[in-house]
């Protein structure tokens, strides 16, 4: 009698994997696994594993529930079924309501066996009625900003409860060590929801020049609906004190356009009025009127603020010379200079709605109400002077369009594709 031939162990225990798959009613897919694989494992074939399974295509994914035996599950027509992809915070409660179905019925719609879902995981949500999830309206971003320090608050603390890093801290605020004292001021990024900005309708940035009131102007536009545009101070990189011509400025930065800013003190060249840089309040003054932007590109034309809080830029400057698209021919008392009101040079800003910066320049000289009345005309619904004469000068690109005749304190920056820090004050 011949003696009994040893099964090799891998066989056997293929052998026995397939037996225990063929006799399974559901599996479920691992990392690597395709329809043929599954089904040479079932005992079955790859037409037969797509028509238990409703499938259309070859496509599985790993985790995914499959079934090897039984009735077929019937195609879903678009009438039965609506196809969904899972979101952050989405469940199946969620979805069985927003569906007027229940979580047993999505359960066995998609063939799951718990309850769990995955952020990306595509659904069939049985019933022809779905209610559209709202669509988001705000996004989170990273905001920097200053936070006063208490006491037992060291750069440890302070990166945990920001999700950040000491070493960041560090770095970002200048220091040697994580020991921090009561009432120091630390720079810290903040994740805040902020509002999904509209479509842009334009270049982020655009030179125009043109005719008006029989003048020749320059004209900048800015749509702030693009979110890595950034409008802001920028002062020479000496600092503050020292002063530059509007070209010799621009030659310093990156920026698209530059025009000048506000006024200061001929000597000192101290500004005059508030300005908030990078959400740091640098000087503050008695102008009553700012152009504010927040670090989300929502800008305003505004009274003074006590604390400027949640903005990024600020430039105080005047007079206001439009309010709702209306010329004003009163103003401030604070603008007693009667050499304001004469004619000359013109620079000025000016928005439309939140989302849209008009900069005028112009070497022609121009009275405070013909300036008015040309923002009017480009559309801006309310503006401020800047300042003017021989301070008066417009760059793009880093060469200037009309250069100021003196060194000015700072200039207006405008940036089309700012990838660095947003700040709020």
């Amino acid at each position: 009698m011949p003696w009994p031939r040893r099964v090799p162990p891998l066989l056997a225990a293929l052998a026995l994997l397939t037996a225990t798959v063929a006799h399974a009613a559901t599996v479920t897919v691992r990392p690597g696994d395709t329809l043929f694989r599954i089904a040479t494992r079932a005992g079955t074939t790859v037409q037969n594993l797509k028509r238990l399974n409703g499938l259309r295509g070859d496509t599985i994914r790993a985790g995914q529930d499959l079934r090897v035996s039984g009735a077929p599950t019937p195609r879903a027509t678009p009438a039965q079924f609506a196809i969904i992809t899972v979101r952050r915070g989405d469940t199946l409660g969620v979805l069985a309501t927003r569906a007027r179905t229940t979580v047993a019925a999505l359960k066995a719609a998609n063939g799951l066996r718990s309850d769990t879902i995955r952020v990306g995981q595509v659904l069939r949500l049985p019933g022809a009625t779905v209610r559209a999830a709202p669509r988001p309206t705000t996004v989170t971003r990273v905001i920097y900003s200053f936070v006063t320090v208490t006491p037992g608050q060291d750069l440890t603390f302070l990166a945990r409860t920001y999700r950040t890093s000491a070493a960041h801290l560090r770095n970002i605020n200048h220091l040697r060590g994580n020991s921090t004292y009561a009432g120091q001021r630390v720079l810290v990024p903040k994740r805040v929801p902020v509002a999904i900005p509209p479509r842009p309708v334009r270049a982020p940035i655009t030179l125009a020049r043109g005719v008006s009131l029989g003048v020749p102007v320059r004209i900048v536009r800015v749509d702030l609906r693009h979110p890595d545009v950034r409008v802001t101070p920028i002062a020479p990189p000496s600092g503050f004190g020292t002063g530059l011509r509007v070209g010799d400025l621009a030659r310093t930065t990156a920026a698209s356009a530059i025009i000048n800013g506000s006024y200061f003190h001929p000597r000192t060249y101290a500004p005059a009025g508030d300005l908030v840089l990078g959400g740091r309040l640098l000087a503050w003054g008695r102008v009553p009127y700012a152009l504010a932007i927040t670090p989300d590109n929502r800008a305003t034309i505004r009274a003074k603020s006590a604390t400027w809080r949640g903005f990024e830029s600020v430039v105080a400057s005047g007079p206001r010379i439009l309010v709702g698209g209306r010329v004003q021919r009163t103003f401030s008392p604070i603008f007693r200079d009667q050499a304001l009101y004469r004619r000359a040079a013109r620079s000025a800003v000016g928005v439309r709605g939140n989302r849209d910066l008009i900069f005028l320049n112009t070497s022609a000289a121009l009275t405070v109400t013909e300036t008015a009345k040309i923002m009017q005309r480009l559309g801006a619904t309310d503006a401020l002077l800047l300042d003017g004469g021989s301070s008066a000068g417009l760059a793009w690109n880093g060469h200037a369009l009309k250069d100021s005749a003196r060194r000015v304190a700072y200039g207006i920056a405008m940036y089309a594709n700012y990838t660095g820090k947003r700040y709020a004050r």
